[in-house]
């Protein structure tokens, strides 16, 4: 008689893991079981426990919710969101993450779990005494906190990188080859590049600076997109800002300012805010600028290879190719980046710096004006700064990357420039302001490279955004956001339209075939939603059709009007949108 075997224990030292459910999955669970499908059997035939299946029914409404908002059932894991200490330290992470980012701070798995522990441990110190978790920032911790935060793409190095000479000599000799090929013109070569402008900020040695908490968006600052070209000519600032409608816009048209104003949740560069501007701002800016000096719209435009600025941009415009610096090269050649930014910079401090002395000389006190500095002031400033900066200075800093037209950019030195408006200028407003201020503070303030956020600023910048938020909420009431029938039909009809010009134009079945399945994977949560509010139209007009329809007199030989009459109404068109995979295929059957 054979005895059961006894169940094989788990190798000394290894922890047997939890399986993850896909979203796809626990749909597919709770479809069964609405089918009729018993707990005991769905367990069996997926081999999960009973009280699985049992816990995943009873979520079922949060797992349908969540089909709405994620973009792809497939991978989706539903997790339960962490409160405390730990969850407070990401939401933290994530911002200082995504400063040292906007600033070009190359980051090591070392430098984010530091920040991680140092995070934790001074939120810890205030939450409740109860609380004792442990936090290590592990390795498996910091692979779950990418996935959860989408940090997919981001560089993690082991060690900060430093300036690669050889590969800026290389860059060099192709950027000479491909001018001299193609015959561009001084005027046809254009730089951009982004920096940080910390619009409220003091020097850190003056008393102001002290009582910086009680000045409202001290830390506040805003991404701007600077350039021009070899000739000297300065494109309008391009701006990003955390607020959509600060209150200091108040009865001002957007459209009237000095520069091109955009807003995002964390005030930074992102691949749609760039492609906006190269489509918006700068093709329309440099054709007017073209023709008004007789040149033809050919445009050679250099950028790094930052977060946020998509490689595909180079293949909007015919009449305009995109070259990329390569990696860590930017403090040696990247033009912007030797002096234009700089001076910028420093201008902008004499400017804030001349309407604080008129602002005291006319009875105000200088934390009063800089309680009352708005983000519109400083625009006005960021305006005028710019155009301070010399077209002599817009010419200079092509010298480290161009050999075409080097040797005619002479007579100008950045760090004498810079230095000539904080010795002449800045510190003299600032001794007429009463402030402790010296050459050394100012450079701390045009530096191009940001100092590290701490723990406390962190904090501070992300309660000052909140109520920013809320006020901005109360001036402006948001417009709720819904879905209607119609809306997502146009929408999956103008995809289907684009997936069809692009088969058009792409001899590669392989490659479009490939792109189109991505794009339908991706819009599953929406047809979702689509397939649900079509359902709920048809439903309601047979229960409108019911109520409206008397009846004559009792009878058996009367019925009820059937579902399926309505859903022959639908349109062929909108039974295309259900199944916009079926046009592509049509359309590529008809290719070949």
């Amino acid at each position: 008689m054979s005895t059961k075997r006894p169940p094989m224990s788990p190798v000394s030292g290894e922890r047997k893991r939890r399986k993850a459910i896909t979203l796809e999955m626990k749909l597919k669970i709770i479809a069964q079981h609405e089918g009729g499908k018993p707990v005991m059997v769905i367990s069996r035939e997926l081999g999960l426990s009973q009280s699985t299946i049992s816990t995943i029914l009873k979520d079922k409404k949060r797992i349908s919710d969540a089909v709405k908002s994620s973009a792809s059932i497939k991978s989706t894991v539903i997790t339960k969101k962490r409160a405390g200490p730990i969850d407070d330290m990401e939401k933290l992470l994530v911002e200082w993450i995504e400063e040292q980012i906007q600033n070009r701070i190359p980051l090591s798995l070392l430098m984010i779990q530091a920040k991680a522990r140092s995070l934790f441990n001074m939120l810890k110190e205030h939450a409740d005494p109860a609380y004792t978790q442990m936090f290590t920032a592990s390795h498996g911790w910091f692979q779950r906190f990418k996935k959860r935060h989408n940090f997919h793409t981001v560089k993690v190095m082991g060690e900060a990188a430093g300036a690669d000479i050889g590969c800026a000599e290389a860059f060099k000799e192709e950027l000479h080859r491909i001018i001299v090929d193609q015959k561009y013109l001084p005027e046809q070569i254009f730089n951009v590049d982004e920096t940080s402008l910390f619009w409220k900020r003091m020097p850190e040695c003056t008393y102001i600076r002290q009582e910086s908490k009680a000045i409202p968006g001290f830390r506040d600052h805003v991404t701007l997109l600077l350039g021009g070209n070899v000739a000297g000519f300065k494109l309008k600032p391009f701006l990003i800002y955390h607020s959509e409608n600060p209150r200091a816009f108040k009865n001002v048209s957007k459209h009237t300012l000095p520069v091109h104003y955009r807003h995002n949740k964390k005030a930074w560069m992102t691949s749609a805010l760039l492609e906006d501007w190269f489509l918006n701002c700068f093709i329309p800016q440099a054709k007017e600028y073209c023709g008004r000096n007789n040149i033809s719209f050919k445009i050679l435009l250099i950028l790094d290879d930052a977060p946020g600025h998509p490689q595909h941009i180079g293949t909007i415009h015919p009449d305009v190719k995109v070259v990329y610096l390569p990696l860590n090269t930017t403090t040696l050649i990247q033009p912007m980046d030797q002096g234009a930014i700089a001076a910028f910079k420093a201008q902008y401090l004499r400017h804030t710096f001349a309407q604080a002395v008129k602002a005291t000389e006319s009875g105000q006190t200088l934390l009063e004006f800089w309680k009352e500095f708005n983000i519109l002031n400083a625009i006005q400033n960021i305006a005028a700064a710019w155009e301070e900066v010399t077209e002599q200075c817009m010419n200079y800093i092509w010298t480290k990357v161009l050999k075409t037209y080097g040797n005619t950019f002479k007579g100008f030195n950045k760090d004498h420039t810079v230095d000539e408006i904080g010795s002449n200028k800045i510190l003299v407003l600032g001794k007429q302001l009463e402030l402790d201020i010296n050459e050394e503070g100012i450079h701390e303030i045009v530096s191009i490279k940001a100092e590290e956020i701490s723990n406390e600023e962190l904090i501070e910048l992300q309660e000052e955004r909140s109520e920013e938020v809320e006020a901005e909420e109360e001036v402006v009431p948001k417009q709720l956001k819904k879905f209607t029938t119609k809306k997502l039909a146009e929408a999956f009809a103008t995809i289907s339209r684009g997936m069809r010009m692009l088969e058009e134009m792409d001899g590669n079945y392989e490659r479009f075939a490939r792109a189109d399945r991505q794009i339908q994977d991706a819009l599953i949560c929406y047809r979702e939603i689509y397939n649900e509010k079509k359902k709920q139209t048809v439903y309601s007009k047979l229960d409108s059709i019911m109520k409206n329809t008397v009846p004559a007199k009792p009878s058996t030989n009367v019925s009820a009007p059937m579902p399926s009459t309505s859903y022959s109404r639908v349109s062929s068109e909108e039974r295309k949108i259900d199944n916009p995979r079926a046009v592509a295929s049509t359309s590529s059957r008809n290719k070949f």
